[in-house]
């Protein structure tokens, strides 16, 4: 646990840099002006703002922050030095999903705590919430961005670049229209329906959603989720050690 503790400190006082920080200025201020919109809708839940209130906030941050999350490494060279000092790859990919997400996290934290702060001074918006189904929507969200992340890291062992990111997102959006035209034009042909299911990992996504909604225990999306979770850790553990890395002395 040891080496876990120094290699965290040191990824993420290495992405924690001055301009990351900078960065939190502008997604806390985005989060403000789509604030609006949410109180446009005339969102009364708690549990139903804190899934739509910063969505723009958390898909850039996305974006930004797993950008290279391993290729970077690799093509820096900062991979090298960490096997030259005998750290696995297995504890460098773990500190590192753990770091980004974490960062994110803490972004989301942010500009979610300064729209409370907003709205606590705004008597025209009123939230009232579920203590458990608000714990529970949260939870989820938290799992699925951390599947997103994982997925993230996994595309990166693959594709050179900062455009895994990129690559994760639009195959997350274009599921999720699929999605949306199948429940909209094809909801009653069974094939459609099960096909869309598995066109994305959304398992907890899907388990939030049905939640919210108030529907019966979504316990087969919380087993796919947990299944994806587990299946793209898995492959990401074997993608980065198939990552070529040359650990000889200088």
């Amino acid at each position: 646990m040891k080496i876990y503790s120094i290699l965290f400190k040191a990824e993420f006082k290495r992405f924690w840099s001055t301009g990351m920080l900078m960065l939190t200025v502008p997604l806390t201020l985005i989060s403000l002006v789509t604030l609006g919109s949410v109180q446009t809708g005339n969102i009364k839940e708690l549990s139903i703002f804190i899934d739509s209130a910063d969505i723009v906030v958390i898909f850039l941050s996305f974006i930004i922050f797993t950008a290279g999350i391993v290729g970077a490494d690799v093509k820096s060279g900062w991979l090298r030095t960490l096997l030259i000092r005998s750290v696995t790859r297995e504890q460098y990919v773990i500190t590192k999903i753990l770091v980004v997400f974490i960062s994110i996290l803490i972004v989301f934290l942010i500009s979610f705590s300064v729209d409370l702060l907003v709205i606590s001074f705004n008597s025209k918006m009123v939230l009232t919430y579920d203590i458990a189904q608000t714990a529970v929507v949260f939870l989820l969200k938290v799992m699925h961005l951390l599947l997103m992340v994982i997925i993230s890291a996994l595309v990166s062992c693959v594709i050179p670049g900062s455009f895994n990111g990129y690559f994760v997102l639009a195959w997350y959006s274009f599921s999720q229209a699929i999605g949306f035209i199948v429940m909209r034009n094809y909801w009653d042909m069974k094939w459609a329906v099960v096909l869309q299911d598995y066109l994305f990992p959304g398992g907890f996504d899907d388990a939030k959603n049905a939640i919210m909604m108030q529907q019966a225990f979504p316990a087969a999306e919380l087993l796919w989720g947990i299944a994806a979770l587990m299946i793209s850790f898995a492959w990401t553990l074997y993608s980065v050690n198939s990552i070529v890395v040359d650990t000889g002395s200088e």
